[in-house]
């Protein structure tokens, strides 16, 4: 084993030890990536005061994981064209819709839950509006929709939006707080309010992919280690062939003294 240790089978160890390293490491970061989006989908922030839109995302950003639930208020106008109706919403015992509508803020438009109705049918609202909401990611559990002309989408899918929404949008929602306020406008208008508590959670899968490519990087490590294995291997048999292997010295015509 001593012959692997010349300098010239340096830069193959080197290797393995480059590639166990950025496996371990890589590892480590898909881990502490998951981990923190478990951390950040396990704090309750829907009671902390609302913070501007503005200061959490922009119309082109992902999702910031370490404010789902968090109030946001924002600014914009309402665009009644875009309004859906998201099937088999509860309200305590019943079921339900809730009533979307898009705001556009900016040139991105946000979709504003605005309540919950029993009947996909609410009036339009109009004009300009301030929201004050908890925002959401988009869903995702994968319900199929029966029939995608119609208003009515089967989860608050932003992708489901896109074709009823003439602006791009935000990769999340806001749920307003505004239906049970007493100065609630007519955009609220025989809606029920949606609580954080009738907001379905955020999928237990959420984030796994992070935790799968932690565990793909390390046995992508334990494979190089095992390449290298089977290289010091190979390498050896290489510089110490088989004595069976040896010529004979009667092959080329010589022979062996005889003995008498």
């Amino acid at each position: 084993m001593l012959v692997l240790l010349r300098p010239r089978y340096w830069g193959a160890h080197l290797l393995l030890v480059l590639a166990v390293v950025a496996a371990v490491l890589l590892g480590l970061w898909q881990l502490h990536v998951w981990q923190a989006a478990r951390d950040s989908e396990a704090l309750d922030l829907t009671r902390k005061p609302a913070i501007p839109l503005t200061r959490v995302m922009g119309g082109d950003d992902p999702f910031p994981g370490q404010y789902l639930g968090q109030p946001v208020s924002l600014r914009g106008s309402w665009m009644p064209k875009g309004t859906v109706y998201v099937s088999d919403r509860d309200l305590g015992a019943r079921r339900g819709y809730w009533v979307v509508t898009p705001v556009l803020v900016g040139r991105s438009a946000m979709p504003v839950v605005r309540g919950w109705s029993p009947r996909a049918q609410a009036p339009a609202p109009t004009g300009e509006v301030t929201v004050d909401g908890w925002l959401q990611p988009s869903e995702g559990t994968g319900a199929v929709d029966g029939d995608g002309h119609d208003d009515v989408i089967p989860e608050m899918r932003v992708a489901s939006m896109v074709e009823h929404v003439d602006a791009d949008l935000y990769s999340g929602f806001v749920v307003s707080r505004q239906a049970a306020a007493t100065t609630a406008s007519t955009a609220y208008a025989g809606l029920a309010q949606v609580t954080p508590e009738s907001i379905p959670e955020v999928s237990g899968t959420t984030s796994l992919r992070n935790l799968l490519y932690a565990i793909q990087w390390w046995i992508f490590g334990g494979f190089a280690v095992y390449i290298w294995s089977r290289w010091c291997r190979d390498t050896l048999a290489d510089l110490d062939p088989d004595p069976a292997q040896e010529p004979d010295p009667a092959v080329d015509g010589e022979r062996v003294p005889s003995s008498a």
